[in-house]
């Protein structure tokens, strides 16, 4: 079900209220992240604790006006991932009260945070008319440091035909993080870094057409949904 917060409920009165753990709201609603939640941030409601584990997935329940584009906006994943998920499902023919799995099972794991501040998804890990878009259109600010977003080993920074200057990092033996269009990288190939030094400042991002960069995450060679690994990011103010 759907809830209008009053503005000046907490999320523990609000769960209360409805006889469900703090925590599973929380996930539950993971880009409304003020401990009072403002009026315009409607609230998804479970049926249950048992619909939001804490591992994933969790499960849904439509209701009137529910989209899969809105769905996946709302618990910050690829629209491409709730396809996947749900492959007996049509989209174009969602029925109120039925379930729907939301594959959030990745984020959080790997401790992973966003390569810029105040990111901004200009084009999301998406089917576009040229074929999927296999990572994320970042723009920033012009020139804006680029952060690893984790530890890992330096496996390529050079010049990549189509994408610039493009640092690629190695996590662990089956994950890996592609940041393309540098402006200039600030790093070099077979170093470590702790997460905490700067790959690159961001150049022009030739599909936006502004300062920003392109970002890409695979996992064992594939590539995957960042938004599924990343920290959900809050609604707008």
């Amino acid at each position: 079900m759907f809830y209008y917060p009053s503005g000046k409920e907490t999320f523990a009165q609000i769960a209360a209220k409805h006889k469900i753990n703090e925590a599973a709201l929380k996930r539950f609603n993971p880009r409304s992240q003020q401990n009072i939640p403002p009026p315009h941030h409607r609230l998804r409601i479970p049926k249950s604790n048992q619909d939001v584990p804490e591992s994933g997935p969790y499960y849904y329940y439509i209701q009137a006006g529910d989209t899969f584009s809105n769905l996946a906006q709302h618990f910050h994943l690829a629209v491409v991932s709730l396809l996947q998920a749900n492959p007996d499902t049509k989209p174009e023919k969602l029925r109120i009260g039925q379930p729907v799995v939301i594959p959030v099972t990745h984020r959080n794991q790997n401790n992973y945070l966003w390569p810029v501040t105040e990111p901004q998804i200009k084009i999301s890990f998406s089917w576009q008319r040229w074929g999927l878009h296999q990572g994320l259109a970042l723009a920033t600010k012009n020139r804006q440091e680029i952060f690893p977003i984790a530890a890992g080993e330096v496996v390529f920074a050079g010049e990549v035909r189509g994408f610039g200057k493009v640092v690629i990092m190695k996590h662990s033996t089956t994950q890996q993080s592609i940041y393309a269009y540098c402006h200039a990288l600030f790093v070099e190939q077979n170093t470590y870094l702790s997460g905490l030094h700067p790959v690159c400042s961001a150049g022009k991002q030739r599909q936006i057409d502004k300062p920003g960069i392109y970002f890409e995450l695979r996992e064992a060679g594939l590539a995957v949904p960042p938004e599924n690994y990343l920290p959900a990011l809050p609604w707008p103010p």
